[in-house]
């Protein structure tokens, strides 16, 4: 059971795919929520009560500004929601320094700057959700090598930065899932394979995960802990 969240302002970075999900979950529990996207705009417009603002998660300068608008609109940050990412494959042999830039990026820098410069505006008793990966607590899949090590340092990320926020008072947490919803840049094959060897103990639906993913960000968004990393791989590990 979550707190009520009513009247709280809320970003999430990434409002297209489980963005959406979880942007509509918030809003119907009465949250000022902001929507930031990098380049898909008719995504995060979908929510006609949303604060939507562009961002590139992954430059600083950028954040600041994004920050600044929210300062401007609502005076403060409640809860910072991170998913922006990406979730690419590549042969071991193929990563290539482009690989790796694009990945430290997204995942490292992409919420390393946000949260630094929110915390700003965010008051004792804010909270922060970071998404790292299962891959940062157990077993290990192949042809994602960039992806596995940047995701398994947003974990380490989110311990060492309740260490530093925890003097301010805000809350700081992650979530470690399995796979939720097939990334564009994979087959329908590859994502059955994915699923099939993902989803042991407990056989759920895409749609199922799903709302496991957007319930454990609700709890985690009024939770009185930090620097946990939550595993949600749906007894995977």
């Amino acid at each position: 059971m979550t707190h009520s969240l009513k009247n709280k302002v809320v970003w999430i970075t990434g409002g297209k795919r489980i963005g959406q999900e979880i942007a509509k979950a918030l809003s119907e529990l009465g949250v000022d929520l902001v929507v930031s996207y990098r380049s898909s705009r008719e995504e995060a417009e979908k929510f006609s009560n949303a604060f939507v603002l562009q961002c590139d998660v992954t430059d600083r300068k950028s954040v600041e500004e994004a920050v600044n608008k929210i300062k401007e609109k609502f005076g403060k940050l409640d809860i910072l929601v991170l998913l922006a990412s990406i979730f690419k494959p590549v042969k071991f042999e193929d990563i290539s320094e482009k690989d790796w830039d694009a990945n430290f990026a997204a995942h490292v820098k992409g919420t390393f700057w946000p949260i630094q410069l929110a915390s700003r505006i965010m008051p004792a008793g804010s909270h922060a959700v970071t998404v790292a990966d299962r891959t940062a607590l157990g077993k290990i899949y192949p042809g994602y090598l960039p992806y596995v090590v940047t995701k398994s340092a947003v974990a380490a990320l989110t311990r060492a930065l309740a260490v530093e926020l925890g003097p301010k008072g805000v809350f700081i947490n992650s979530i470690a899932p399995g796979p939720v919803l097939k990334p564009n840049d994979i087959s329908e094959e590859e994502w059955r394979a994915i699923r099939k060897e993902s989803i042991i103990k407990y056989p759920l639906t895409d749609d199922e995960a799903v709302q496991e993913f957007v319930d454990t960000v609700l709890r985690l968004c009024s939770v009185r802990s930090s620097g946990s990393v939550y595993p949600l791989d749906f007894g995977h590990l």
